[in-house]
């Protein structure tokens, strides 16, 4: 954790939702003042101190509803780890687990299919690395159960903005 000084503090996270924390630390700020917090597995946040006990604190984060969003997914996908839902009973099928890393079926406009890293989803799209070329810009493909086209191309990978299949589309008659 990083005080409004600059200073750098151990803590712990001891509870957490997409608007805030309860962070556990054996030095405090005071109410209202601005931290950021480094969180294993979630990143960077940053929020303001809104209640100090004796040795834990809450904190209201201060980013944007995408963020908060995003947070959430993240979130519920580290809670769904913790209690192992099995891919089999989710309702849609996306992210198969492969070690450390989430791995998720992409299936072409031709039908080709393979597999690639998830390096980031939110609601609205999701970034993928591939051991295969990438499909070009605007191509409909379809992430796990879910469809969209390719936003942009990155090293190695590609994005997708998930999008509903509409009747202008060749491919769904």
């Amino acid at each position: 954790m990083l005080d409004q000084l600059g200073r750098e503090h151990d803590c712990r996270t001891a509870d957490m939702s997409p608007g805030d924390a309860r962070i556990a630390a054996p030095i405090l700020p005071n109410v209202g003042e601005r931290v950021v917090l480094y969180l294993d597995g979630f990143g960077r946040v940053s929020g303001h101190v809104v209640r100090r006990g004796e040795q834990d604190m809450a904190v209201i984060f201060d980013f944007s509803a995408h963020k908060r969003e995003k947070l959430a997914e993240q979130l519920t996908i580290a809670i769904n780890k913790d209690i192992e839902i099995e891919a089999e009973t989710r309702a849609v099928p996306r992210l198969i687990e492969s070690g450390t890393a989430s791995l998720a079926r992409i299936q072409l406009e031709n039908g080709a299919a393979y597999e690639g890293e998830v390096l980031d989803f939110s609601i609205t799209g999701i970034t993928l690395r591939t051991a295969r070329p990438a499909p070009p810009i605007g191509t409909w493909v379809r992430v796990g159960g879910t469809y969209g086209r390719v936003a942009r191309l990155i090293e190695n990978g590609f994005a997708v903005d998930f999008e509903q299949r509409g009747r202008s589309n060749p491919q769904t008659g």
